[in-house]
Formats: structure tokens, C-alpha cells, sequence
């Protein structure tokens, strides 16, 4: 007899799935520069200054417009790359933690605790790169809108790994409580 699909429970591998799945939509976010167009940066530079060349500006409107002009510089050359890197690291991160648990099945409780200790520090990766996107945010002139299919993927992934420890609450009554046999 099989179960209804709508009574089904996700696949423990779910937690997988989402999380390449996030990798891959975050990557094409890098790739892209987080969104940040230089050419349209340029465009809203020039209508703040009423669309007046450099040259027709006066000494105090030259002076906001070389500081704009500068920071638009500031994201390309630094910015950018470094919260690229940053990020990079952090979904490699938590794929490193997800494996990790994955790969130990507990047969005893210091198994178990390992399990779950890499689980929570695949959670405390997720918060990061949700802190790290939130800066980026606020830092880079973004559309903030298209930046929220993010943050539910993310929510999602913490979901999925909060529902897989919650799960493993089942090896507790298998795993045997001794201390694992040291070879002595």
C-alpha cells in the first residue's frame, strides 16, 4: 500500500537538495556581481547632479560627485570581490557541515553528539550567510527586492536541518549509551 503524496514526509536528503539549490542561485548572484550595475550607478549619479557633465558642475557639486564617483570605484575594486570571497566560503561551509553529520551514523552518543554539533554549526553557517547577504544589501545600490527568494531559501534550508536534528532525536533509543570500545 503506498502513502497518499500529500501525507509523505521530505526526504532526510532534502536537506541536500536545498542546499545546492541555494548554492547554485547564490553563485549566479556572484557571477552577477550581486546585482550591482556600474553603468546604472553612472546613470543615477548624473540625474542627481541634473544631468550636468563633470565639467558644468560647480566647486561643491564636483567635490559630492568625485566622493560618489569614488565609492562607485571602491565597490568594483574591494567590495565586491571580498564579500564574493566571503560568501563563497560560507556556502562551502555549510555544505562541509552537512556532509560531515551525514557521514557519521551514531551507534554511540558521542556519535550522536558529533552528529549534532555538525548540524548546529551548519545552522550557525546559515545565519551567517543571511548576516552577510543582509550587509551586502544595505551596503550595495540593489534592487532589495529580488534579494527576499534568497533569504526564504535560506529560512528554508534552517527548516530542513532543524527538521533533520529534530529526527535524529530517534537514534537517542538506539544508540548504546557506553563509551565506544577503545581497542584496550
Amino acid at each position: 500500500m503506498s502513502v497518499l503524496k500529500s501525507h509523505r514526509q521530505e526526504s532526510q536528503f532534502e536537506v541536500y537538495h536545498q542546499y545546492y539549490q541555494l548554492r547554485r542561485e547564490v553563485t549566479d548572484l556572484l557571477i552577477r556581481d550581486f546585482g550591482f550595475s556600474p553603468e546604472k550607478f553612472e546613470k543615477n549619479l548624473l540625474r542627481q547632479f541634473g544631468g550636468k557633465p563633470y565639467e558644468e558642475l560647480d566647486d561643491t557639486q564636483k567635490i559630492a560627485y568625485a566622493k560618489r564617483k569614488q565609492k562607485e570605484l571602491a565597490f568594483i575594486e574591494w567590495f565586491v570581490p571580498d564579500e564574493r570571497k566571503t560568501i563563497i566560503s560560507v556556502l562551502r561551509n555549510i555544505g562541509r557541515c552537512i556532509h560531515m553529520a551525514n557521514s557519521i551514523y551514531p551507534q554511540y552518543m558521542s556519535e550522536l553528539e558529533e552528529r549534532r554539533k555538525q548540524q548546529d554549526y551548519a545552522l550557525g553557517w546559515c545565519d551567517a550567510l543571511s548576516q552577510e547577504l543582509q550587509y551586502t544589501i544595505e551596503t550595495l545600490p540593489v534592487d532589495i527586492n529580488k534579494y527576499t527568494r534568497f533569504a526564504d531559501m535560506i529560512k528554508q534550508e534552517i527548516a530542513l536541518i532543524k527538521g533533520w536534528r529534530k529526527n535524529d532525536n530517534r537514534f537517542k533509543k538506539i544508540v548504546n549509551k557506553a563509551k565506544p570500545d577503545d581497542g584496550t
